[in-house]
């Protein structure tokens, strides 16, 4: 591996104005598409626990979908970046038609099972007659948005790492607009509205959906952005270069899916612990998502600056980036972390919920807020590092080996061998975080996962 004459390190304020500048627009996004939650989740709170349940299961489903889109897709920004610092647009359309071709598979999947099987989704995580029910109205609903929403997913995850971060949020504000106006009408039935309760919620957030794949795709054609391609260009790929990308893919794809399927064994697992203790991780998740907002856009903006640089083959300052992201975290992180401590009692004041599911939020934040700095350092090490860099197997393995060898077996151990609360259980699953700072330090500091993958495979 040798560094061209241009690789030279960049002081750490020129790093920082690069990293804000493409972390401050992802960041939004991420908030704007974050708050469709949230919403969702402030507006059902006015109901009951049930409700909160219902929502928050269904909604696990509908994260599993979407980490597996971003795992599809951010296997494919692992090129887009490092041909972008190459400046190959023709291969970049390819890659947009290869992870449209396979989000549009997978959505479809899911779309069935939501809009056909919403009620035996529901009861794998619980049994609860209620939450059934109410999970599947939503459910049902929601499944609508599954496939368009593919087209959201690729264009946006390949227009960040084009450095064109700021695009997507036209169209993401304007469905959190609408989220917001339909959730307000159809939860509570105000504005002469009917007051329909979870479907209302369900109507919103798809409504929402659907209207911003129509904006995002609008925006790109219309001006045109380099994106912009034809069915054929986007189609013109050969199986060699689908073999090329897919060897790379296929890690962040499986990392994305072991990771998701084992946190939602965690789901499983609280959800059987009742209807109190989901209530309470639901509401607990919903705001540890609203505190990753500024921290994902870091982790992407860090991936695209490390992803162009090897591109270009500037390997030294891939590293120097990997540094400066890793000690610009770790401050941020534990700032965060002791503000949701501290404000637990302000967050749980927007709730309706029973004395015990309170209770269980209560220390659940305690115990988010402890370990949130090294869940964004490890987040650091594996998305902005190792995906950034092309060494997508090692954070696979490094993921699957934690999640299911120690945060799963942890999770079953602490609910029904020692049958400790909920807050208690996610204690015991955040070894998980605390193996992976062990393994993925030292890798990156080994400099191994500096690759570059757009390099012509003939030299």
């Amino acid at each position: 591996m040798h560094a061209t004459d241009r690789d030279k390190v960049i002081p750490p304020k020129t790093f920082l104005s690069l990293l804000f500048s493409l972390a401050l627009p992802i960041s939004l996004q991420f908030l704007l598409t974050s708050s469709m939650a949230v919403i969702d989740i402030l507006m059902i709170g006015q109901l009951h626990d049930a409700a909160v349940a219902a929502v928050g299961i269904a909604n696990q489903f509908v994260f599993i979908f979407f980490v597996i889109q971003f795992g599809i897709h951010s296997g494919i920004a692992i090129f887009t970046a490092q041909y972008w610092g190459k400046q190959d647009v023709a291969r970049i359309h390819q890659l947009s038609g290869l992870g449209l071709l396979a989000g549009f598979v997978i959505g479809s999947v899911f779309a069935g099972a939501a809009l056909f099987f919403p009620a035996a989704v529901i009861s794998v995580f619980s049994s609860d007659a209620d939450v059934v029910r109410l999970g599947a109205e939503y459910l049902r609903i929601v499944g609508f948005a599954f496939v368009p929403f593919c087209v959201t997913f690729s264009f946006m995850t390949n227009m960040r790492s084009m450095g064109f971060a700021g695009v997507p949020l036209i169209s993401s504000f304007i469905a959190v607009v609408v989220n917001i106006v339909l959730n307000y009408c159809l939860i509570l039935g105000n504005l002469g509205f009917p007051a329909m309760g979870v479907t209302g919620a369900a109507i919103g957030t798809c409504t929402a959906k659907l209207i911003e794949t129509g904006l995002l795709t609008a925006i790109i054609y219309l001006k045109p952005y380099p994106l912009a391609a034809s069915v054929k260009e986007m189609l013109s790929f050969d199986f060699a270069f689908v073999k090329r990308v897919t060897a790379t893919c296929w890690p962040v794809f499986l990392n994305e899916f072991f990771w998701v399927t084992g946190v939602s064994m965690y789901k499983l697992v609280y959800a059987r612990m009742g209807t109190q203790s989901i209530a309470a991780v639901n509401i607990v998740a919903t705001f540890e998502e609203f505190l990753f907002v500024p921290f994902f856009g870091i982790f992407h903006a860090g991936s695209i600056l490390i992803g162009n640089s090897i591109g270009a083959k500037r390997y030294n300052r891939a590293f120097a980036y990997g540094k400066f992201m890793l000690l610009i975290q770790l401050p941020m992180a534990l700032g965060a972390g002791l503000v949701l401590i501290l404000c637990r009692p302000f967050i749980l004041g927007f709730y309706n919920i029973s004395t015990a599911a309170y209770e269980n939020a209560y220390y659940l934040i305690l115990t988010t807020g402890l370990i949130f700095w090294a869940k964004t350092t490890n987040f650091t090490t594996v998305v902005s590092v190792f995906r950034g860099g092309g060494d997508t197997k090692f954070g696979f393995l490094m993921d699957l080996s934690s999640v299911w060898c120690i945060g799963v077996p942890m999770a079953f151990i602490g609910a029904f061998v020692f049958h400790w609360p909920v807050y208690g259980v996610m204690a015991l699953i955040a070894l998980e975080e605390m193996f992976k700072l062990i393994i993925g330090l030292p890798r990156f500091f080994s400099k191994k996962w500096i690759k570059n993958l757009v390099a012509d495979p003939e030299k």
